[in-house]
């Protein structure tokens, strides 16, 4: 699972990479998948996968399995 996360985090960082380089591509949002696939202990992340979980419900099952949550 771990290294699932950090596949999908590395890339994250070449779409967001990308994003840069393309106007028509949002390079922001795909470092900021990145940051929360990488850093799932910090505080910051937490903090903002509970705001996404309490605004969207239909995503609880994706972070679950995403940051390795029971």
């Amino acid at each position: 699972m771990i290294l699932l996360r950090w596949m999908l985090a590395a890339i994250s960082i070449l779409v967001g990479i990308v994003g840069l380089l393309l106007p028509i591509l949002p390079g922001w949002l795909f470092f900021g998948i990145a940051a929360l696939l990488l850093f799932p202990e910090s505080a910051l992340t937490r903090r903002i996968v509970a705001r996404i979980k309490q605004r969207f419900p239909s995503t609880r099952n994706l972070f679950r399995i995403l940051l390795g949550e029971r």
